[in-house]
């Protein structure tokens, strides 16, 4: 009796294994792998987020967004004509998507194709003539070409857009000084420094006080 039962014991052991093993195992979703590669990206495991980006795409090879965040951590790796490939294709896939344009020209300019990275930003204010990130991003590239007023002219259309931008306030405070304007240039690294305090012990605080320096010796 005793030997009956174990048998039957083991034998439903078994079957149960048996249908465990036959349950369908769940599939990620094309959302979830792009969860799990923002985590992975957020946590700069930067060769887990482009695998768990490509897994999104190969369940949905339209997924604009799979492109973009995958493009930007090739950006992030430094691999930018991989980078520029990926927001390409979420251009193609979504053209009416500013943040790609702006990303994309970003990525131009790291590669010193100022003339690609302004005409990306060029479409990202097309698209978006509220786009504060894309005037201060052109503003840099001109500013790079000594376009100083336009440069100027842009950031402070980012600032007229957001107003607490310190990023905004900074790169024309350097761009005033480039055209000669300590007093101007003074006050706008001034108001960048006190809008984000934690930049006083950087380099951009070194720059407040070249200035000051600069300043004292033409009074």
């Amino acid at each position: 009796m005793r030997r009956n039962i174990i048998i039957l014991i083991l034998f439903l052991v078994v079957v149960a294994l048996l249908l465990y093993g036959c349950q369908p195992q769940h599939q990620l979703s094309d959302e979830e792998y792009l969860k799990q590669g923002v985590y992975f990206e957020k946590s700069e495991q930067y060769n887990n987020a482009i695998r768990t980006y490509t897994k999104a795409l190969e369940i949905n090879p339209l997924y604009a967004k799979a492109y973009k965040k995958r493009g930007e951590v090739w950006s992030k790796k430094k691999d930018f004509d991989k980078a520029i490939a990926d927001f390409t294709e979420a251009i193609k896939i979504n053209p009416h998507d500013a943040d790609s344009y702006n990303d994309r020209g970003i990525t131009w300019s790291k590669k010193q194709d100022h003339d690609q990275a302004i005409a990306d930003f060029n479409k990202a204010i097309l698209i978006n003539p509220r786009y504060a990130d894309a005037y201060n991003n052109r503003g840099v590239i001109l500013a790079r070409k000594g376009n100083y007023d336009q440069a100027i002219d842009d950031f402070t259309k980012a600032l007229e857009i957001v107003s607490f931008y310190a990023d905004a306030y900074y790169n024309r405070g350097i761009t005033w000084f480039d055209k000669g304007n300590l007093q101007q240039a003074l006050a706008d690294i001034e108001k960048a420094l006190n809008l984000k305090p934690e930049d006083q012990s950087n380099e951009k605080a070194e720059t407040l006080v070249e200035i000051h320096i600069k300043n004292f010796e033409i009074e």
